[in-house]
């Protein structure tokens, strides 16, 4: 089974090393040795072994499996899933599957090569399964299957020669997604004070709507709490405010999308909150200190 993506237009050899499929079962080569997988449970509950940890999974649920793990399953109540499969060169080149068993970039200083390295951190530093199964809301169920509904379109659809790059894009937005709402807790924040938890969903709905207009009056109306009190939490959580808060995560994204893909910055500009692309353009010259041109093609 090819676990990718050929292109269909006419004097083009494309391969893009993401596949997607709809499934009502999980099939046989869930198991490749070449891809890690991104599993959305919609429906259903799923009883599964990995190394010896047997583990129940009931919808709606995320699974993360690396190209190392062996799982057995069996469909405890009918499923329905979505499956994302993609080698991790497809994020960066260097991101071989044996340079990441080896631990090759783990530590790695360099900003950008960082930054890649933590879409992937969940699947290569979490061990044991049963971390990398994560019980999902409806909201975050819904931004996820956007993201993938958005590339499986890209890649099925392949409407214009920017849609590897897409593909490739709403991609690896559903693994910032999946790595700084799911995933992005310290074993000291597992057992959370209100305050705590209070600041987990209100990160999680920064990221759920980061395309979307969001101001301070949108999120004192969503979570019923005053801007002192809001800002106040953000200070004590992430020492910054709300907004800068908002502001670091989508300049952390749109510092992917301009890396990593092709995809116009007009493009960029609209997936990360800012409809107007010269404002984008200012406020990220502001905080990054070069113009995303010139960050997506240093000189």
């Amino acid at each position: 089974m090819k676990l990718c993506t050929e292109c269909f237009w006419e004097d083009w050899d494309r391969i893009v090393d993401i596949y997607t499929e709809r499934t009502d079962t999980l099939p046989d080569y869930i198991n490749d040795e070449e891809t890690y997988k991104v599993i959305i449970l919609e429906k259903g509950i799923l009883h599964i072994s990995c190394a010896g940890e047997k583990t129940e999974v009931k919808a709606p649920a995320l699974i993360l499996l690396s190209h190392k793990d062996r799982i057995e399953f069996r469909v405890m109540q009918k499923i329905k899933a979505l499956i994302l499969f993609f080698k991790p060169s497809t994020i960066r080149e260097e991101f071989s599957l044996d340079r990441l068993d080896a631990g090759e970039f783990k530590d790695s200083m360099g900003q950008v090569i960082y930054q890649d390295y933590t879409l992937l951190r969940a699947f290569i530093e979490l061990n044991n399964i049963n971390d990398r199964i994560k019980t999902l809301s409806l909201n975050e169920l819904k931004k996820l299957k956007d993201l993938f509904t958005s590339t499986e379109a890209e890649l099925k659809g392949q409407r214009d020669g920017f849609w590897p790059c897409r593909s490739r894009s709403y991609m690896m937005e559903m693994l910032f997604f999946i790595i700084f709402t799911l995933y992005n807790e310290t074993d000291e924040m597992k057992e959370e004070s209100p305050e705590q938890a209070e600041f987990t969903r209100i990160t999680g709905y920064l990221n759920e709507h980061i395309e979307e207009t969001i101001t301070l009056d949108t999120l004192t109306k969503e979570f019923m709490i005053n801007r002192n009190k809001l800002n106040e939490i953000f200070m004590k959580q992430a020492s910054m405010t709300c907004l800068n808060y908002l502001l670091n995560l989508r300049m952390d994204l749109a510092k992917i999308l301009l890396t990593k893909t092709e995809i116009p910055i007009g493009e960029v500009s609209t997936r990360v909150g800012y409809q107007d692309a010269n404002y984008f353009a200012k406020v990220f010259k502001k905080n990054v200190g070069v113009s995303p041109t010139e960050y997506r093609y240093p000189s």
